[in-house]
This record gives structure tokens, C-alpha cells and sequence, in this order.
């Protein structure tokens, strides 16, 4: 060891903070002074099972320090993370139901949805809207129940969302014959007692209608409907939803959206039904329904059994092919 020029006290001191027992003696033999030489070696002796001692207490805490760090902060303490060995990963915030608020970027995974139908994503504050293409492609919707159009959620235990994709630029649209109905905001359901069912369904007259036989309010962009236990036969179900005791079943939605549909027309009394290309077609049975058609020039102008027609004298009745007869008309 190099010790500094420092007095020889000094010295002596830095050799006993050094703890070499040979620098020790040499400087003690500075001193001349063999009882001296006596005293400090044998204090050092003494002082060394304690550092040996202090030693061992500060190996032992060494583990402890190490193993109270509880929780690491993975986007400041970490560069790149591999979790491909890791037993098991859970990133998303999981449940039954979608939290009530959220802000833009968290993700939900609902372990009551079925398969396919479970990815949200938080896309405007408080607003879910549930994550598509579960597929080999990675594409879009596979099935009419993954769709966001319509599609109902439930916020709390006493409020549904439905639509909340439906925008300006993403509207949801509805065809009635020939006339199509844009919604391009979401509605809102509160349900405040009651046991039954809510009914979500376009009426005729293109309004996104709540029907029920419990205590439901609309908040915004529906028509709340009391009274109704079915769909009713001339709206398009969206969606049923169970209420007990004024609150909103975990599992209770139950999605009646579909791309395919038909329709049957039964014709009554009087009445033929045709199919043309693929549109039901409506006529009279002129077996049953006289038929009106214009006066006739002649007793023996072309017509059909049953027809008739009329002017201000006769009336006049078509009795076989091209035979017609009159009969004439009076006040009484």
C-alpha cells in the first residue's frame, strides 16, 4: 500500500483504517516502542472479528434490499420486453360488462360476449365500441353479430348504449321498400324499476323505438314505449335486453340484427298471389270480384263473365264472352 507523506500519527492511523498488520508494525517500530508495537496489534486483532461481523450483517441485508422492490415501471426501467417464455399474459382490463367510463386508447375484453365479439377499444370518452375482424384474413365483420351497427351495450346495471358506431361518417342505415333511414348519432336507454324485457327495434315509420313493460326512459335519439311484451310484426328487432328488479342483466342482451330476411303474403278472399322475379305479386280473383271495365258500343262487345260497367242511364253486366246485357237506371 502507498501511504502519503503525512506525519508519522498520521500514517500510523491510515495503515490502521487500511487494516494491514504489517504496515501496522512497521509504523509502530517509527515509534520505537515494543509496548506500543504490543498495544496496537493487539487492538487491531480485537478490531477485526467486528469488520469480519459487519461484513456478514451487510451481506445479509444485501437480499433484502434486492427483494423489496415490489413493482417495476416497464415503460421507464425497461428498453426492449419479450414476453414469449412468460406462462401467461393479461394486458386488458377484463369483466362481464363494459366500465360505465374510459378515456380514448383503453381496451376491455368482455368474457361474457361470445366468441369473436369480446376486443373493445375506448374510441371517444366514455364511448366503447367493440374491435372487428377475428378471422384467418384479419378482415372485417365475419358474422351479422360482430356488426356495430345498432348494436346495444351495457354501460351500468341501469343504462344501454345502442349504436354507438352510428355517426356522420360512419352512419347506420335502415330500408323500408324503397325508403332508407340514417341514424348518424347513438341512443341511450336508462331503466329505472320494473321486471321484464326492453324491446330494441326500427319501427315503420323509421324510429328507433324502446318498447317494454317496465320503467325505461329514452335520453336521447329513441322513443321509449310502454306497454309492449313482442316485437312488433312490422319493425326490425335490433336487439332484447332482461330487467330485473329495475336493473339490467349482466348477460341479458340477446341480438335479433340480421342480413337476411324474407317475406310471405297470404292472399285472402278475392285475392291471387303470384311470385315475379322474386316480388310477391297481388290480383284480383275475377272468379270471385266483378271487375269494371268500360261501357260497352255493343250488346256483343269483347268481355269476360263478371265484368260490368255503368254510365248515368244503364248499368251494364258482361253474362258470357262478348255477351252483355243492360238494365235501366231509375229514381224511386
Amino acid at each position: 500500500k502507498i501511504i502519503p507523506n503525512f506525519s508519522d500519527r498520521s500514517r500510523f492511523h491510515a495503515c490502521r483504517l487500511l487494516g494491514n498488520v504489517e504496515d501496522i508494525r512497521h509504523e509502530a517500530r517509527r515509534f520505537n516502542s515494543n509496548e506500543r508495537l504490543s498495544q496496537m496489534t493487539k487492538h487491531e486483532s480485537q478490531r477485526r472479528p467486528w469488520r469480519s461481523w459487519s461484513l456478514l450483517l451487510l451481506a445479509a441485508t444485501l437480499p433484502v434490499r434486492m427483494y423489496g422492490q415490489t413493482s417495476v415501471d416497464l415503460r421507464t426501467q425497461s428498453k426492449t420486453v419479450d414476453f414469449g417464455a412468460a406462462p401467461s399474459t393479461r394486458p386488458f382490463t377484463t369483466g362481464t360488462a363494459q366500465p360505465a367510463t374510459c378515456a380514448v386508447g383503453d381496451m376491455f375484453y368482455k368474457t361474457s360476449a361470445p366468441a369473436g365479439q369480446n376486443v373493445y377499444g375506448c374510441t371517444a370518452t366514455n364511448i366503447w365500441t367493440l374491435e372487428g375482424g377475428t378471422g384467418g384474413t384479419g378482415g372485417g365483420a365475419e358474422t351479422a353479430s360482430q356488426l356495430a351497427d345498432f348494436e346495444a351495450v351495457r354501460n351500468s346495471s341501469t343504462n344501454l348504449t345502442i349504436g354507438a358506431a352510428c355517426s356522420t361518417a360512419t352512419p347506420c342505415n335502415v330500408r323500408f321498400g324503397g325508403t332508407t333511414y340514417s341514424f348518424t348519432n347513438p341512443a341511450s336507454v336508462n331503466v329505472s324499476s320494473g321486471t321484464g324485457t326492453l324491446y330494441i327495434y326500427i319501427s315503420s315509420n323509421g324510429t328507433l323505438t324502446v318498447g317494454s313493460n317496465v320503467v325505461a326512459t329514452c335520453v336521447s335519439t329513441c322513443t321509449a314505449i310502454s306497454g309492449i311484451t313482442a316485437f312488433p310484426p312490422n319493425g326490425i328487432p335490433l336487439f332484447s335486453w332482461t330487467v330485473t328488479n329495475g336493473t339490467l342483466d349482466a348477460t341479458g342482451g340477446t341480438d335479433f340484427r340480421a342480413f337476411l330476411s324474407t317475406s310471405s303474403v297470404t292472399a285472402g278472399t278475392g285475392l291471387v298471389s303470384t311470385l315475379s322475379g322474386g316480388i310477391p305479386m297481388l290480383s284480383v280473383d275475377s272468379t270471385l270480384v266483378m271487375l269494371q271495365t268500360a261501357v260497352p258500343a255493343t250488346s256483343t262487345a269483347a268481355c269476360g263473365q263478371g265484368q260490368w260497367a255503368t254510365d248515368s242511364t244503364y248499368f251494364y253486366l258482361c253474362v258470357a264472352a262478348s255477351t252483355w246485357r243492360r238494365v235501366e237506371l231509375s229514381t224511386w
